[in-house]
This record gives structure tokens, C-alpha cells and sequence, in this order.
């Protein structure tokens, strides 16, 4: 099915090289994330500053970080995908206000639309669960290869394959300020503590820092936090205990500067012990 195999999922951070007080990211373009073997990447989408249409993808502010377009990193996407005729991606916008005709839009213009997948009618509103997902063989059969999941703003009726986030999956928190915070428990939507829900899962393991009150990804501790050991703080840790929790191993390990550390190593280790 669909959630297998447990996939690394990346931030889209804004392009830098440098490390300055605000912005100490270290980041690949999304095209790198995507040859290196990230499948599920993650971005925050805003309003264009400048008045326009264009949906501006940012990290927290958009004159901090800015990551460029959604229809630069669509192309991207495409381009991909066309390339590679057997793989499926899954991208995760975080709305933070840009209107869902702006969204479709972008896929129209691109030509993603024919490529996403529409989950039956009769599965939305939280009743699609694990077992009811296609096998990736079968969303390479049909070319349904890009599968796209809205925070908030969507409207299933209207735009079928742009999909409302927590209606499929859950997140467990993403506030996580000290290695001791990763937990197993889905924190949007919150079902209460210890309950599983059926639907997919993504696991938030990435720490922030902060400078007078703004939190920014956590550079320095990279190589721990995506460490492969079972140490606290260590995505290792962080996903065998998660998969003791469900019974399952969960779907998706939402990542910082994927990188470094050992990231692959612990989607491998996850996925041969199943």
C-alpha cells in the first residue's frame, strides 16, 4: 500500500549556503532532496509580499527565508516525475493564508493536476484509513504519482486532488525545543494521549533554536538529531519507540538538513524489520 515503505520527509528551507545569526540553515534545493531519496517534501506556503497571485513558499517570513515559488518548485516536481516513471512523491503545504484557487492553479499551470491522486469521494472526512490506500504499484499504473496534502483551505469538492492534511494523517507535536520533547502522541488532530488513530502518521523530528524569540532550525545539533542511534534526542529513538506505540512503523519522518547525520540508515533499518 501507499504507506509502505516508511518514507524521509523533507523541509523545504530557503536556499543558502552561508549560516548567519537568523538563518543558520545548510539546505539542498528540493530537486536534490528528491534524487537523494527524500519522497515526501514539506514546505510553508504564503502570500506574495509584492501583491501578486504567486504563492511564495517561506520558511516562518517571507523577507527571512524565502524559498521562491510554488510554481518554480512544482516544475521541479514535474520535471521529476517525468524522469523517473516509477516513482511517487508526496508534498505537504503548510496554507498559512494564500486562497485555494491560487493553489490549483499552480498545478494547472505545471500540469500536475492529471498526475495527482483523488482519494474515493466516499473516503474523506477521516475514513480513509491505512488499508484503504493504492499499492504504489498502482498509482504508477494509473501515472497518479504525486499525492498533495493542504494544512487547511481545502476544498475537496472543488479541488479533488488537493487534499485537507488531517483528514488522512496525523502529526505528532512540532514544537520541540529540547531533545527530550519528541513524542508518539498525535498532536493534530489531537485524539487524546496514547490513542492510535487508523490513518497515516508523520513523526515532527526536527529541533528549532531561538534568537530573541524567533525559532529557526537547529543546525548545530544536526547530525545528533537525525542520528540513526537510540540515544534521546535521535530520530532512531525517536521512530522505533513511535513504532512500539502503534504496533506499525509510522509513515513519515519529517526532517531538517536530511542531510546529516544518518537519516537513510534509519528508514532502511525501519523498513527491513517489517
Amino acid at each position: 500500500m501507499y504507506d509502505i515503505p516508511l518514507r524521509i520527509e523533507g523541509h523545504m528551507l530557503p536556499v543558502g549556503k552561508q549560516r548567519s545569526n537568523l538563518d543558520l540553515m545548510r539546505v539542498w534545493l528540493q530537486k536534490e532532496e528528491l534524487n537523494s531519496g527524500v519522497r515526501l517534501i514539506q514546505a510553508q506556503g504564503h502570500v506574495d509580499p509584492n501583491g501578486s497571485s504567486e504563492i511564495r513558499l517561506c520558511h516562518f517570513n517571507c523577507a527571512l527565508m524565502d524559498g521562491g515559488s510554488l510554481h518554480e518548485h512544482l516544475r521541479t516536481v514535474k520535471q521529476f516525475l517525468d524522469e523517473n516513471p516509477l516513482e511517487v512523491v508526496t508534498l505537504l503545504f503548510v496554507n498559512t493564508g494564500p486562497p485555494l484557487e491560487h493553489w490549483a492553479q499552480a498545478y494547472f499551470d505545471t500540469g500536475l493536476d492529471v498526475m495527482s491522486y483523488i482519494p474515493p469521494p466516499e473516503k474523506r472526512d477521516r475514513r480513509m484509513y491505512i488499508e484503504d490506500w493504492p499499492t504504489i504499484a498502482e498509482l504508477v499504473a494509473t501515472n497518479k504519482r504525486l499525492i498533495t496534502f493542504l494544512s487547511r483551505g481545502a476544498d475537496e469538492d472543488a479541488v479533488p486532488f488537493l487534499l485537507l492534511e488531517f483528514n488522512y494523517l496525523f502529526e505528532t507535536s512540532f514544537m520541540n525545543d529540547s531533545p527530550w520533547d519528541y513524542d508518539c502522541d498525535a498532536s493534530r488532530p489531537w485524539f487524546g494521549q496514547h490513542y492510535v488513530p487508523r490513518t497515516l502518521s508523520l513523526l515532527n523530528h526536527f529541533l528549532y533554536a531561538q534568537f530573541l524569540g524567533f525559532r529557526y532550525p537547529n543546525a548545530t545539533y544536526a547530525n545528533t538529531t537525525n542520528g540513526a542511534g537510540f540515544h534521546v534526542g535521535e530520530l532512531g529513538e525517536h521512530a522505533a519507540r513511535c513504532r512500539s506505540q502503534y504496533g506499525r512503523r509510522p509513515n513519515f519522518l519529517l526532517v531538517d538538513f536530511f542531510n546529516e547525520g544518518n537519516v537513510f540508515d534509519v528508514e532502511y533499518g525501519m523498513n527491513a524489520n517489517d
